[in-house]
């Protein structure tokens, strides 16, 4: 087992995310800890040259400030579901 130090205002994040989450601290930690390992060691090959190209082009969308609020989406799923609603 290892054992690390957090500065005490993350410690008070993981405390609050943890209550919110019904988890202890330290499964959150470990839950989090795990699942950014696996992304980091996810070898780029595992993409296909199609989806690094759209990765890409998102990270260029958003360089250009081209992207659409949480409000924005929210608006067009309400219209969306609205006009299932209206059949």
């Amino acid at each position: 087992m290892v054992s690390i130090q957090i500065p005490e205002e993350l410690d008070i994040v993981l405390e609050d995310a943890a209550i919110r989450a019904g988890r202890s601290k330290q499964e959150l930690a470990q839950s989090i800890l795990l699942a950014h390992l696996e992304d980091e060691a996810l070898p780029l090959s595992a993409f296909t040259k199609a989806q690094l190209d759209r990765l890409k082009e998102s990270a260029a969308q958003l360089d250009r400030g081209e992207f659409v609020t949480a409000e924005q989406v929210d608006e067009k799923f309400e219209a969306f579901f609205a006009r299932l609603a209206a059949r």
